[in-house]
């Protein structure tokens, strides 16, 4: 029996989404893998290595490791899986601007036609998109349907953002990330480039320069007085700081919006190592999104 488009969806994101283990496993949410490649060793991000292991061997390896996104095929394939559960597909992925991933996705969702699969682009990614997965995993708990969530994913992607910065440029400039001329500038001068994903504009859903800082610490003031600006001092938030081999800066972070937010949902933890591959070990980031749960 086809599900009904009116039952409450199953979600399905990426490893591009950075939400706690237990939230995932609380609300049944089922993860696409991004693989990272060690030269011609290849590793499931989050399942065939965990981000102590990734960091460890970013450190010692002379391979720089690059990623590929799941294929149309590999979404298929979870797709009819989940068509047991006689439950529609909401499948929300990282932007489009930064990876082909949710393409794959709508392919797949073409070749499966026997399944209700919508495919959402978050417009962003990391903890940015898991507080938009978080919202559509609670919302289905609670019965609502796919049309009820997509304005709910819309809003929490209008109020939030997602903000972030590296301690080595060397890592963004492999991945073409950046230019040379702005590589070597930062690398001299020990700037660090507060980055962002653009909501309008031609360069919607890519990076794009929010601000900088001359140290890891004073980044922490950049977000803090970024966020203060978007959200208001004292308002509602929610929100999830990331970092890459070490939590002290994250922690410092969620100190400070503690004080400067009432925070409904505050969360830390190791960026996926599938991120880390552009980001490096010593990073910092926050996505957040203001106000409290729509459900």
């Amino acid at each position: 029996m086809t599900p009904s488009a009116n039952h409450p969806p199953i979600i399905v994101t990426d490893a591009a989404c950075d939400l706690p283990a237990d939230v995932i496993e609380t609300y049944g949410i089922h993860v696409a893998p991004l693989t990272i490649l060690f030269g011609d060793e290849a590793f499931r991000s989050g399942i065939d290595i965990t981000p102590d292991e990734f960091y460890r061997r970013l450190s010692e390896s002379g391979v720089h490791p690059t990623t590929s996104q799941p294929t149309a095929a590999e979404f298929a394939d979870l797709y009819r899986r989940l068509a047991a559960e006689n439950q529609p597909v909401l499948s929300i992925h990282l932007s489009e601007g930064l990876s082909g991933t949710v393409n794959a996705a709508r392919q797949a969702a073409r070749n499966v036609p026997e399944m209700p699969v919508t495919v959402h682009d978050s417009g962003t990614l990391t903890s940015a998109l898991g507080l938009q997965v978080l919202v559509a995993a609670r919302a289905a708990k609670a019965g609502y349907s796919v049309e009820q969530i997509l304005p709910l994913l819309a809003q929490t992607h209008e109020t939030g953002g997602m903000l972030f910065t590296v301690d080595d440029l060397s890592y963004l400039h492999r991945g073409g990330r950046i230019g040379s001329v702005r590589y070597q500038l930062g690398q001299i001068l020990h700037i660090k480039p507060i980055i962002t994903v653009a909501k309008t504009g031609p360069k919607v859903g890519t990076y794009i320069q929010a601000g900088r800082a001359r140290s890891m610490a004073k980044a922490v003031d950049a977000f803090v007085a970024q966020i203060v600006e978007h959200v208001g001092a004292g308002n509602k938030l929610r929100a999830i700081s990331l970092y890459g081999d070490s939590p002290e800066l994250a922690e410092q972070l969620n100190r400070r919006l503690a004080e400067t937010f009432e925070c409904v949902y505050l969360e830390m933890m190791p960026t996926a190592p599938v991120l880390g591959v552009h980001v490096g070990p010593k990073a910092l980031g926050v996505g957040y999104a203001a106000g409290d749960w729509p459900v």
